[in-house]
């Protein structure tokens, strides 16, 4: 074992290391926590809107990031209560084609000037990565607008768009207040 940690150290500069650590146990928290809300979803025979939620979710939380809680506990329950309100307004709230589209064509102006949040357990990115992320973040957001603006009967259009409203408004609070993540 100290023969790995001596290659490591030697390969690898220590905001490398860093990288690695916060990367494996981001896979090792995410799955596990996936595992647990699937299985809760899955009793509800919600599973597969789970699923596809997280998809949705993952694809624009991966470069806009979001909250970022300091404790796995405080984590699954955030992203528990978060899992819920997506699923049950999606059930629960459907507005009109127009209306949506319009709300999604604010969420990008929005988000066009909030910057990417990252936690605070993870090394800062820099500002040449930060554009990137901030760039793919809002080509995820154009792409979603297009599938708006061209379909009206996908089937998961609704989910799609309260898991876009959600993670905006938890962007949005983010940014508002970085110094927050640090109490969750």
């Amino acid at each position: 074992m100290e023969a790995i940690k001596e290659h490591l150290k030697s390969t690898f500069s220590s905001y490398e290391l860093g990288l690695l650590r916060y990367s494996y146990l981001c896979v090792i928290y995410d799955v596990s926590k996936f595992i647990v809300l699937f299985m809760f979803f899955y009793f509800l025979h919600l599973g597969k809107e789970f699923c596809i939620e997280i998809l949705f979710l993952t694809s624009l939380r991966n470069f806009l990031g979001g909250f970022h809680c300091n404790h796995y506990a405080t984590c699954l329950a955030f992203s528990f209560v978060f899992s819920s309100i997506g699923i049950m307004l999606s059930h629960l709230v459907l507005l009109n084609n127009k209306f949506q589209i319009g709300l999604l064509a604010v969420i990008i102006l929005v988000s066009a000037i909030m910057k990417p949040i990252t936690s605070v357990n993870r090394p800062p990115l820099s500002a040449k990565l930060e554009k990137i992320y901030h760039c793919c973040g809002m080509t995820v957001l154009f792409v979603y607008f297009g599938l708006f603006l061209t379909t009206n009967t996908f089937p998961y259009r609704n989910l799609c768009f309260w898991v876009i409203v959600l993670q905006t408004m938890q962007l949005a609070v983010a940014n508002l207040n970085k110094e927050g993540e640090k109490a969750l």
